[in-house]
């Protein structure tokens, strides 16, 4: 290819973008959030791109919901000792490439042999300096395992939360309202008396549920997703006043993630260090009745139906993820319409505008995202996502 000859200017004095800038303003200024990856469900392929709302892969959402486990961190300016690396991010999976990078007189871009590794540290093959700067890419594991946690149990209702999931936020903040990640992967749960496995239930957030009886010492394996930052802003929320309408909260957002996200149209992001309050009218149909938004904080003291009886909370229904559980014969009629006022965690979606990705100068810089406020889920918005 053609070659540029003007030394001068490629030499002359240049200031070049700092990617680390980016992501240290997303980790010491972002709100804590949840990303769900979305797989579209096998349903809607044999249901003319419509969720099936009987179908209980995606329970009627057109959509499985996963998490991220493998993160690709580039060109990370590591700490060096010897022959020890030291990456920011842990634990490590698997390490791509070591260079060590000085001028063109000092010997310019040198690469490392990688002799071996754990899930802190990378051991090489021969000594690098420790003064210079480092080019390292590697992977590490989003997921934090959990190896023996008591659950926090619900023996009348079969309820058990695990509330290792809870987020640690130290100095910054207590966590008052308790911001947590979602269980991944649960590995097995087991009474600890007994040593009985449970091998029925459903896991909803940090909520597991089961039909099977379950004592008071409760025990859980698991895997959870690890709880990330996002910078948000331009937040625009809204409900819309036409009849057809009034009940769905619409409104954009943009928001600012690290790089080593992989984000598609569908995912969803949970600001989970927010709570926000609405009303909403709900059909009762069966035991579990489902809420609207995506993740539930707390509900109120009492519930009113259309023929005017009032229903109380941990009498009559509790909160099962984003469910109100009936667990008493007081209930709504079926088909009835019922008043609940809830908290939430506002949830938003990628929907109509792409991942924006920044690799000016060929370095990864944080993605921006403009997001839409995501709660009553319409058939005819999932139809949308899949087909298009």
């Amino acid at each position: 290819m053609g070659q540029d000859t003007n030394i001068g200017q490629q030499t002359a004095v240049t200031v070049f973008g700092n990617p680390e800038s980016s992501k240290k303003l997303i980790k010491n200024h972002g709100q804590l959030c949840k990303i769900k990856q979305t797989i579209v469900c096998p349903c809607s392929g044999g249901n003319h791109g419509s969720a099936d709302f009987n179908c209980d892969m995606c329970n009627g959402d057109g959509y499985i919901y996963t998490y991220q486990r493998r993160f690709l961190v580039v060109d990370e300016n590591s700490r060096a000792c010897d022959k020890t690396i030291t990456p920011f991010w842990t634990p490590i999976i698997s390490v791509d490439k070591i260079q060590n990078v000085t001028s063109a007189i000092q010997g310019g871009v040198k690469d490392y042999t990688v002799d071996s590794f754990t899930d802190t540290e990378v051991t090489l093959t021969e000594s690098i300096s420790q003064y210079e700067k480092k080019r390292v890419t590697y992977t590490f594991d989003g997921w934090t395992y959990i190896a023996d946690e008591t659950l926090r149990v619900d023996t009348v209702n079969k309820l058990m939360y695990a509330d290792g999931t809870v987020f640690d936020a130290g100095y910054q903040s207590s966590n008052p309202l308790k911001a947590s990640s979602d269980i991944a992967k649960v590995v097995k749960i087991w009474n600890h008396d007994t040593e009985a496995e449970l091998t029925t239930y459903v896991i909803e957030g940090n909520t597991i549920s089961t039909t099977e009886t379950i004592g008071e010492n409760m025990h859980i394996e698991y895997y959870q997703a690890d709880l990330t930052q996002v910078i948000t802003s331009d937040i625009a929320g809204r409900n819309n006043n036409e009849t057809y309408t009034h009940d769905l909260t619409s409104g954009e957002c943009k928001m600012a993630f690290y790089p080593f996200w992989e984000l598609s149209r569908g995912d969803l992001i949970i600001i989970s260090a927010t709570v926000l309050y609405k009303s909403e009218l709900v059909t009762h149909l069966k035991d579990l009745d489902k809420l609207f938004e995506i993740e539930i904080f707390d509900l109120n003291e009492i519930i009113l139906d259309e023929s005017g009886n009032k229903y109380e909370l941990d009498i009559d229904y509790v909160l099962q993820g984003r469910h109100i559980k009936w667990i008493s014969s007081s209930k709504p009629a079926d088909n009835a319409l019922f008043s609940i006022r809830y908290g939430y965690k506002p949830a938003y979606i990628i929907f109509e505008d792409n991942p924006q990705p920044n690799n000016l100068e060929n370095k990864q810089y944080p993605k921006t995202v403009l997001a839409k406020s995501w709660s009553k889920i319409s058939k005819d918005d999932v139809a949308r996502l899949i087909n298009e």
